[in-house]
């Protein structure tokens, strides 16, 4: 039991230093998008790799800080009731709906993972001018979704944790 313990507590910290990590993808994303801006509307001069860029690195900070976002409890939500229950019902919420997140992230997970290896084995690259390499937005695909799998199990044990009385509420929301 201790060492799923420590792996689930592993899980929840590579995905905070992962979120924190990729979030400075967000200045490689900044400059390509004003390069492009200013090479097509001051120079005239518009490039055939920008929006091939633009699109790898948004979507790898995208999916890879899925994990980071459910850790912290950032996921939008119908919250016509939810934000009304309190922190013990969000729980039961949470642990009853788990079974469908857990089929969802899990077969998001299989699949991707098997397109990102299809993708890597034939070295995969844009239709467009440019001819990019498509595989390694695949491959932050596949593992956005597997880091959200396992965060959302990591979840799980905390909402048991706190329904059965384990953690107080106050150190529930510490992490």
């Amino acid at each position: 039991m201790k060492m799923i313990v420590t792996l689930l507590d592993g899980i929840d910290r590579v995905n905070e230093w992962i979120g924190k990590i990729f979030a400075f993808l967000l200045f490689p994303l900044l400059a390509v998008s004003m390069y492009e801006v200013i090479a097509r509307y001051v120079f005239n001069s518009p490039t055939i790799w920008a929006a091939q860029i633009l699109s790898m690195l948004f979507v790898t900070l995208v999916v890879i800080g899925g994990g980071h976002v459910l850790r912290h409890d950032g996921h939008i939500r119908m919250d016509v009731f939810y934000g009304r229950w309190g922190r013990r019902g969000q729980a039961i919420s949470d642990i009853s709906t788990f079974v469908v997140f857990l089929l969802f992230t899990s077969l998001l997970a299989w699949q991707t993972i098997d397109m990102a290896w299809t993708s890597v084995s034939i070295k995969e690259t844009s239709w467009a001018a440019f001819k990019g390499p498509i595989y390694p937005k695949k491959i932050a695909i596949a593992l956005g979704a597997i880091l959200l799998l396992l965060q959302g199990i990591v979840k799980l044990r905390g909402d048991i944790r706190f329904i059965t009385g384990q953690v107080s509420e106050r150190d529930d929301n510490e992490h």
